[in-house]
């Protein structure tokens, strides 16, 4: 039986996941159709879906129609969420666009072209929600086909009164014949993918229904061509025909191209063809913890089978693995089955070295697929536990969090000693949030990180230091004499010893450095971490009872601090490097907005067809950065960011900051 593994992406709440439902209604594997108002849909079953209304996690399904398997793989069109959408693209063969006829093209509708068009997928476009077009159809086409010139609409809607009746099949000659201008163009772009119909076509003026269906196929599967489609989920319009079109001409996984990787034990590229008869190849898309399954693994056999209770091999890592009951995923359900072959999608539970981006093979047939690569984290969020005695509660669920979603970071921040949990946008973060509490019980409070200033001086001082306590017993004597010297940006930290004579003995010198190091560790004027300092010892005294270690230490601390205070002082700010990728008409405003957060543009170069901002900006300025740029562009930009340098804080911004230091101390 042919296997078809389908995609539907687009926009945020233009209907995908309704799209979904109607065509497992339609198929007859659901009686009743669920909607998202009631939350009861098939692909939406997550608490945090049902309550925002939104899709937050890929869902999967598994359809019989006529002769073929339908894998449905729906995907969220928040684009906080785009890692959902990697992996369901790096499985899956061909795709829906699902563009709603009332909302039009948006953002989600063009990053699903945009990646359906770099991996070269066949791709359907079906227009839903045409029972709600209150406009003209012909101008919603026209705006559609912007996205690009192969667009080619095979049905057309139907109208009465206003209101869709049905959709018009165009490859049919009896429904379409008030359509012959349509569907003679249909059977022109047929013509055109392959020679001997191109000519058959110029010599005849026409071709048999099959030989229509032959070359449409071969150019949707050459991406020559994207069909559109039309329809209403809510009605059941336009279903039947969608189906009818995906198990006619969307390729079979054994109609694919072989894959390719690399085999670990030769290092050399090896290819496989999507057979039963190649080795076991699969690639790892996906990773969720349930709370009572465990972890369950999502994977994609590409060649070869594999039965349950059987033994693989995790190419990626290099380990041996026992698979144990193979399932089959219906949404939230999930069914046993005996083995899976090479075009299915399955899940298995427990599978401890396996991550996302895995490869499992054979044991003696290895192969690594490439990894899926995801974008950097653009928001970012402290947090702490709300509660104390959960620390290490918290420190258990960070690494599950990773796991399941690999768009999140968790870091310490060294400078600030924050926990920082970084992601694609603030819902995101809001939601792995709430998963930590609802899915792993820990639940913290989140804040807007801390800035990691840093001090430095711009001249030089030199100061004694001197601790002297006299007690009942031996008291306490460390007298030091330091020169310190500003060092350009980024050199650190250096120490010298210039001690003569013996004035402070060798025993002591590293308690002084020791001290020196644990001071400039605190900062002088705001409490930040001192860099890019010289320090010298070049003078001192010492008593021969008195004298200590922690003497040394605690003058080389004082010594210190009053040689910073009289070396003109400064705060150092972190900037960032940002790459803004914006359509040209936003441009203006993202150039604004950085210049109104004290940044630079460095340059501004066409890609694709896209603008590409290069600029620098305080880090201290980013705050909800991603945000506000999602906002100012109505979604359309992508930004990615790097820390670059430290550069001298204004004084006037160092102020607050010392003030505000001074205020709480």
């Amino acid at each position: 039986m042919k296997k078809i593994n389908i995609g539907v992406l687009g926009h945020s709440k233009s209907g995908k996941t309704l799209l979904c439902e109607s065509i497992l209604y339609k198929s007859g594997d659901i009686s009743r159709l669920g909607t998202i108002s009631q939350g009861n849909t098939v692909m939406d079953f997550d608490a945090e879906e049902v309550k925002r209304g939104v899709s937050i996690n890929l869902g999967l399904a598994s359809i019989k129609w006529k002769n073929s398997t339908l894998n449905l793989v729906d995907t969220p069109g928040y684009a906080d969420f785009i890692g959902e959408v990697i992996e369901t693209v790096s499985v899956v063969d061909s795709i829906v666009i699902n563009i709603s006829a009332v909302e039009g093209v948006g953002v989600g509708t063009e990053k699903a072209w945009v990646l359906s068009t770099e991996k070269k997928m066949p791709t359907i476009i079906f227009i839903n929600r045409l029972d709600e077009l209150d406009g003209d159809f012909a101008q919603l086409l026209a705006k559609i086909k912007v996205l690009g010139k192969n667009i080619l609409p095979v049905n057309l809607p139907l109208l009465e009164d206003g209101k869709l009746k049905k959709v018009v099949n165009l490859l049919s000659p009896e429904e379409a014949k008030d359509y012959a201008n349509e569907r003679e163009k249909i059977i022109e772009v047929a013509a055109e993918g392959d020679d001997n119909l191109l000519n058959k076509y110029l010599e005849e003026g026409s071709l048999t229904e099959e030989e229509i269906e032959d070359g449409l196929k071969k150019a949707i599967l050459e991406r020559k061509i994207v069909p559109l489609l039309c329809g209403s989920s809510l009605q059941g319009i336009g279903i039947e025909s969608l189906l009818n079109f995906m198990e006619i001409f969307f390729p079979g996984s054994e109609e694919l191209a072989e894959i390719s990787g690399i085999n670990p034990k030769t290092n050399q590229q090896e290819k496989r063809a999507p057979s039963l008869n190649s080795p076991f190849t699969a690639f790892v898309f996906k990773t969720v913890l349930d709370p009572f399954a465990g972890k369950l693994s999502f994977f994609r056999v590409f060649s070869g089978q594999i039965s349950s209770n059987s033994g693989i091999y995790n190419s990626s890592r290099e380990k041996k693995e026992r698979i144990g009951q193979l399932l089959r995923v219906f949404g939230k359900k999930q069914e046993s089955i005996s083995r899976a072959e090479a075009g299915e999608i399955v899940a298995v539970a427990k599978l401890s070295s396996v991550q996302t981006g895995d490869t499992l093979s054979d044991v003696d047939s290895p192969l690594v697929l490439a990894p899926l690569k995801f974008p950097e984290p653009a928001v970012s969020f402290s947090l702490k536990p709300a509660k104390k005695g959960i620390e290490d509660k918290l420190a258990a669920a960070f690494p599950k969090l990773k796991e399941e979603d690999k768009t999140i970071d968790v870091a310490r921040d060294n400078e600030t000693g924050e926990t920082i949990l970084s992601g694609v946008g603030d819902l995101h973060l809001d939601i792995a949030i709430n998963k930590l509490k609802d899915k792993f019980a820990v639940e913290v409070i989140k804040g807007i990180p801390r800035v990691a200033y840093k001090e430095t001086i711009t001249s030089s001082a030199s100061v004694q230091g001197k601790y002297k306590r006299q007690t009942g017993g031996h008291g306490q004597y460390g007298d030091v004499w330091l020169r310190v010297e500003s060092l350009p940006r980024g050199k650190g930290f250096e120490f010298l010893d210039e001690i003569k004579g013996g004035a402070v003995p060798n025993q002591y010198i590293p308690a002084v450095e020791k001290g020196v190091l644990e001071a400039m560790g605190k900062g002088v004027i705001a409490g930040y971490p001192l860099v890019d300092i010289r320090v010298a010892l070049y003078d001192g005294s010492f008593h021969t009872v008195d004298s200590s270690e922690i003497a040394f230490k605690i003058a080389a601390s004082l010594a210190l601090k009053k040689a910073i205070l009289q070396a003109k002082p400064i705060l150092l700010e972190p900037i960032m490097n940002v790459e803004v990728i914006v359509p040209q008409e936003f441009v203006g405003d993202i150039v604004g907005d950085i210049n109104s957060k004290r940044g630079k543009v460095l340059s501004i170069e066409t890609k694709q067809n896209n603008q590409l901002v290069k600029a620098s900006l305080p880090l201290s300025e980013m705050a909800n950065y991603a945000t506000g740029l999602r906002s100012l562009t109505k979604g359309k930009a992508e930004c990615r960011r790097a820390f670059s340098h430290y550069e001298i804080l204004p004084g006037h911004l160092a102020k607050k900051i010392i003030e505000a230091r001074e205020k709480k101390e």
